[in-house]
């Protein structure tokens, strides 16, 4: 059976390959430290299941508006407003089918054959791939140590064509970096006078360390934010997800999602009505992943893993292996196998530093990063 070219170029996700072959291992009775993917080890906050149950019992199961209850819309605008003392109308809020969902409807919508996307290289694989489904160009800029991990304005000025569409991460899957928000403008600036957009991810701003971060939204209106509930939340099986957009976008991509999602899952919206109203034990899973990564830190340093820039946000380590002259895929089947211990190649981020970094996601218990990284010291021993 013949598969379409686009088919053909969208390249693996090499984590939840890994994810699965360690699943496997366990399901033979193997021990595995999972490092690899990034999910949150939490159960999803007690409120929010009860809204779930009582969601199921009063039958809130058949389809729902397109955009998503109004309830919810409405809950996310309260949460901009007390959070970040901004203004976002409901209408321009569109509840989505997990993040994933948001950035398809936005390819749909933003992106086709002779428009271009431009990305971080390392950044997120999956951004790619939606802009492949669309048939249109990518772009990679590459970024390291020396700019914090982050596109810089001259990098897209200095493009001789577009880009139709940035998207970056903030903070960054798979650096952890932190964007500052003056680079957000000036990069807001340069896109808009080539008539692109700006879009920002902004899963993770509800986890970072040692510094606040305010919504993209507070630079220009006109910059796109996607967020979700599945990384602070530790809701990622719920698929639910939003973006806020400027407001002649919301019927376009209301189009494109009544075709491909019909709506978004009704019962997770119900109970993420609740979800802003958890304080107290979302910023208990903050402090927890504060600790972990004040913990994995050292130690991988210790370890000889190079890590020149200490990730401030998100729940991951980027970090260099060349003192073991091995290749990142090489080196992370090796450390499943050998080690019992699942990381994640470079390959899956990008081709810049593909081949000499692995990414460390501390979304585990403290106890299982310290039994990981045991494993590691002794197994890097014979490598």
């Amino acid at each position: 059976m013949k598969v379409t070219k686009r088919a053909e170029l969208i390249t693996p996700f090499y984590v939840m390959e890994l994810l699965e072959k360690a699943k496997e291992m366990e399901a033979r009775g193997e021990d595995i430290i999972h490092m690899e993917v990034g999910e949150p080890d939490f159960t999803m906050p007690q409120l929010v299941k009860e809204e779930a149950i009582k969601a199921i019992i009063s039958n809130e199961t058949y389809y729902t508006h397109s955009l998503g209850i109004h309830e919810l819309r409405q809950k996310i605008s309260t949460f901009y407003k007390k959070s970040e003392g901004i203004s976002v109308s409901p209408e321009c809020i569109v509840i989505t089918s997990g993040t994933s969902g948001a950035f398809l409807l936005l390819a749909a919508v933003l992106l086709e054959r002779g428009r271009t996307l431009a990305l971080s290289d390392p950044g997120y694989p999956c951004y790619r791939n939606f802009a492949l489904l669309a048939d249109a160009d990518v772009i990679s800029i590459p970024v390291n140590a020396e700019s914090g991990y982050q596109v810089m304005p001259d990098q897209i000025a200095n493009l001789r064509n577009g880009p139709d569409v940035l998207i970056i991460c903030n903070p960054s899957n798979p650096t952890g970096s932190i964007y500052h928000e003056e680079t957000i403008a000036q990069l807001h600036e340069i896109i808009s006078c080539r008539n692109g957009v700006l879009v920002v991810d902004e899963i993770y701003r509800g986890l970072t360390y040692g510094r606040t971060l305010r919504t993209a939204l507070h630079v220009n209106r006109d910059i796109i934010v996607v967020n979700g509930f599945s990384k602070t939340h530790a809701m990622t099986g719920w698929r639910l997800g939003w973006m806020v957009v400027p407001q002649e976008l919301v019927r376009p991509i209301q189009k494109v999602a009544q075709n491909v999602f019909i709506s978004p899952p009704s019962i997770a919206q119900h109970a993420a009505v609740h979800a802003f109203d958890v304080s107290e034990y979302l910023e208990e899973m903050r402090t927890t992943y504060e600790e972990r990564r004040n913990f994995i830190l050292p130690r991988l340093k210790n370890l000889g893993f190079t890590v020149p820039i200490d990730p401030e946000g998100a729940f991951y380590v980027y970090a260099g292996i060349g003192k073991w002259g091995l290749d990142s895929m090489r080196f992370v089947e090796r450390a499943l196998v050998e080690a019992k211990v699942a990381i994640t190649p470079g390959y899956d981020f990008g081709s810049y530093m593909a081949r000499s970094h692995v990414r460390f996601s501390y979304a585990n218990s403290l106890e299982r990063l310290k039994e990981g990284c045991n494993r590691l010291e002794n197994w890097l021993q014979t490598v």
